[in-house]
């Protein structure tokens, strides 16, 4: 029982979500949990990381209306090598349209015998104060999976 959270971000307010995330698990007891940020490590230790996790938070950012580029290679990556019976979370950001969460929601519903968790965080260039309840959401969600 652990937890996985793999970034991109390309102002800091992703990364910025992420390790209030990871700061709230282990505020909740959750021992083992590990970031990287996928835009500065090759895709090989981050993917060879996913094979011994049980859950795997993504956090990513919108970039063109798809998935920030260094996030969607990894992705296609995971997806290739089958990765299964896992539980994933996911943190989306964009500016104007946020919409790489449900890119990045298809290409994980490709991997068998895995479970996306329902509480999704959406943040609009930068996390705010009045989407604490989001951020608890999702951790809850992640802890009564990891039944702790």
């Amino acid at each position: 029982n652990s937890v996985l959270i793999p970034y991109t971000s390309i102002y800091g307010n992703t990364q910025n979500c992420a390790e209030i995330v990871a700061s709230k698990l282990a505020d909740r007891g959750v021992k083992n949990i590990k970031m990287y940020d996928v835009s500065t490590l090759h895709d090989s230790y981050i993917l060879s990381e996913c094979f011994k996790y049980s859950h795997i938070v993504f956090a990513t950012t919108t970039y063109n209306n798809n998935i920030f580029v260094n996030m969607e290679n990894f992705i296609h990556d995971l997806v290739n090598h089958n990765l299964q019976n896992r539980t994933f979370g996911i943190i989306e950001n964009g500016s104007w349209a946020p919409n790489c969460g449900s890119t990045l929601r298809s290409e994980l519903e490709k991997l068998k015998n895995c479970k996306i968790l329902d509480n999704k965080i959406t943040i609009k260039s930068s996390l705010k104060h009045s989407q604490e309840n989001e951020i608890n959401a999702l951790v809850e969600e992640i802890v009564k999976s990891l039944e702790i």
